[in-house]
């Protein structure tokens, strides 16, 4: 698409306002999520998930900012034919765009304040808790004791502090590594995009980019597993269902009908037949007994 910023600027600011929050740059509500859960994960001794969380950081903010970047900043690439017709939504759409934005902002800093990692650096107490903490203390107090570890203190001039330069630092490598590559047009800040570059960058390393334009090949594997193998699975089921179930049970119902319409011939209502039957009844009766009789 590109340039088109101006042509949807309620779009594109909310869209940038997310774009910044998830990827974790600060005050935003998306750094304080991302934040907790990368400094705790080393805190517990799972840095292999604070590794995999610092690669996936770098990925987010730069995908986002890719989406940024060729979206709404640049030249337009978009249609001659189909360019007149954009336009920005109605207010039934952006106004919850705002709605979720503006949350965006500050709903990390209200639900955090005076809690870490604000608290500290305004010399509050670190162990003062926030509303969100304060919230979920009781869960994390039991979950605390089950694996029996201690929390402890906030440090900002220490381990937590260093996770957290840490954390913002990968988000922004991320959003500068997108700018330099895709663009950028934020204020006084205009870099232009490098295709040539990205070419490049993508020639180096043929297989990921392969492997990025067929979305890692999930379509494909979702076809080969519901369509193909489950399609087959569904078709024999279809057919066992139909041949084996369907007519077993058919076969009895129609054995059934046949033999009750074959019994009622019996049924003749002369008194004669039905003495005849016990008359032959008791001779095959009489006749078994003297033949086990003889053995």
């Amino acid at each position: 698409m590109g340039g088109l910023a101006k042509r949807i600027p309620h779009t594109y600011r909310t869209m940038l306002i997310g774009s910044i929050a998830i990827a974790g740059i600060p005050p935003l509500a998306g750094f304080f999520s991302k934040d907790e859960i990368l400094g705790e994960a080393w805190k517990n001794g799972f840095q292999w998930v604070w590794a995999i969380g610092i690669i996936v950081a770098i990925m987010t903010a730069f995908y986002m900012f890719r989406l940024i970047g060729l979206t709404f900043w640049g030249e337009s690439r978009v249609d001659p034919a189909v360019e007149p017709h954009i336009h920005e939504s109605p207010s039934v759409m952006t106004t919850p765009l705002w709605l979720l934005a503006i949350p965006s902002v500050l709903l990390g800093l209200v639900l955090t304040f005076p809690g870490p990692p604000l608290g500290p650096l305004l010399g509050i107490s670190a162990d003062t808790k926030g509303l969100l903490a304060s919230w979920l203390a009781p869960v994390f107090e039991e979950g605390h004791q089950l694996l029996g570890r201690s929390e402890a203190a906030f440090q900002i001039f220490g381990i937590d502090g260093g996770l957290l330069l840490v954390s913002i630092v990968v988000a922004v490598l991320g959003m500068v590594g997108a700018w330099r590559l895709f663009g950028a047009e934020l204020g006084r800040l205009h870099w232009r995009p490098d295709p040539e570059r990205v070419r490049g960058l993508a020639a180096r390393v043929p297989f990921l980019y392969r492997a990025s334009l067929n979305k890692w090949w999930f379509d494909d594997l979702n076809h080969l597993l519901f369509m193909v193998i489950g399609g087959r699975i569904a078709a024999f089921l279809w057919w066992f269902d139909r041949r084996v179930v369907d007519d077993t049970v058919n076969d009895i119902a129609k054995t059934t009908v046949g033999a009750g319409r074959e019994l009622r011939r019996v049924q003749t209502g002369r008194v004669q037949n039905y003495a005849l039957g016990i008359a032959v009844g008791l001779i095959v009766m009489a006749g078994s007994f003297l033949v086990l009789a003889a053995r």
